[in-house]
């Protein structure tokens, strides 16, 4: 066997002890760096620099080097210097060093000492490249010019709930920004690089918060969703509504709702704007009454077996979404219109006139998205 593929055997063999080790290492250095004790950002941070140390490939090196520069960045924000992370980091690797070790000879890869030896100079090396990360991190704030001084203090001001506006137009002025006719605030989940690239120059970043977002201003017009989505390639983001910039808190706040509920699982085609999600985003907010409502208005199918349940639950939602034309919902649902006009005929047989009743349609409607967004795993707060 290659030293290579003994490397990779050995992180795989390790790879279930990653989250255990990390655990370990972030008591360890909360308890001798009690200034970091309440650093939000210590655990995933930890984390994927321990898995780093059992993966030969380094796939996750970017996204580990990103979370040390935001660190450092944080850190220069509570007004004190790197040093304290970089002990924090050397510190950890050490500890992970030596309990993988552990952890390996447990598994009985004492014979691998080769492997091992290797993913200790590996994760040296890592180290210090996250250490340099916290670095240009941190350096990256306290070189903020006086420009950029007064851009944050003016995003600051736009995302509190009910800024004056006098007090918007003057902070404008100083960062040079024009106030817009309406905003939209972005919330973000970081995936890519450390800043988005090619951002509109006068899109205001709020990189800095625990969950990050942007203020965008004009967001309808020509062009700019388009750009938006090209500077955000790799993260997941969403979009609140449109609003005045008296309100950019309340389309921060949808934002980051429709990013909790479906920005995971709609990464590929982010941004996605919360407006296009309003049936999932309504019904996440009032979980327990949709409880009671799902089981009065779809209590016809409690009594069909579970697989055509489900079937028929999709159909419906389809046939809502399409104004019952069959054709359209099976094109939807990539079954053949026949399955679609077959599945139909049971489910007026469950429901009866009241199926097409304007408002019962609208309660099915609502209520099918909550029940199939919760199957596929969509979640509110």
């Amino acid at each position: 066997m290659t030293a290579m593929r003994r490397d990779v055997a050995v992180g795989e063999a390790l790879r279930l002890s990653v989250a255990e080790v990390a655990a370990e290492v972030t008591v360890r250095i909360r308890r001798e760096l009690p200034v970091l004790g309440a650093a939000r950002y210590l655990d995933p941070l930890v984390e994927g620099l321990v898995g780093q140390f059992i993966d030969p490939s380094g796939a996750a090196a970017d996204e580990v080097v990103s979370r040390g520069r935001d660190a450092g960045a944080r850190e220069a924000r509570e007004g004190r210097g790197p040093e304290v992370l970089h002990a924090a980091v050397r510190l950890g690797t050490g500890i992970a060093i030596a309990r993988l070790a552990e952890h390996a000879r447990r598994l009985g890869l004492g014979d691998e000492i080769g492997a091992v030896g290797r993913m200790a100079q590996t994760a040296f090396a890592h180290t210090e490249r996250l250490v340099e990360a916290v670095t240009e991190g941190h350096a990256g704030v306290g070189a903020l010019d006086g420009r950029g001084r007064d851009r944050r203090i003016l995003v600051d001001l736009l995302l509190r709930p009910e800024p004056g506006a006098a007090e918007i137009r003057a902070a404008a002025r100083a960062a040079g920004w024009p106030v817009p006719a309406g905003v939209a605030v972005v919330a973000v989940r970081p995936g890519g690089p450390a800043v988005p690239r090619g951002l509109p120059h006068d899109t205001l970043p709020a990189l800095h918060l625990d969950e990050p977002c942007l203020v965008m201003p004009d967001p309808d017009g020509p062009g700019r969703r388009g750009g938006l989505a090209a500077s955000l390639r790799g993260w997941a983001a969403a979009i609140g509504p449109t609003v005045g910039v008296t309100d950019a808190a309340r389309s921060l706040r949808w934002a980051r709702r429709a990013l909790r509920l479906v920005g995971r699982v709609d990464a590929g085609r982010s941004p996605v704007r919360a407006t296009d999600h309003l049936p999932r985003l309504m019904t996440s907010w009032g979980a327990e009454l949709v409880d009671y409502a799902a089981a009065d208005r779809l209590a016809p199918l409690a009594a069909v077996r579970a697989p055509l349940r489900a079937d028929l639950e999709a159909t419906l939602l389809a046939l809502l979404e399409c104004h019952f034309r069959a054709n359209a919902a099976a094109e939807r649902l990539h079954v053949h219109p026949q399955t679609v006009r077959y599945r139909l005929r049971k489910i007026e047989a469950l429901f009866g006139d009241g199926l097409y009743d304007p408002r019962i349609q609208l309660d099915l409607h609502l209520l099918l998205h909550a029940r199939l967004a919760d199957r596929h795993g969509h979640h509110g707060e």
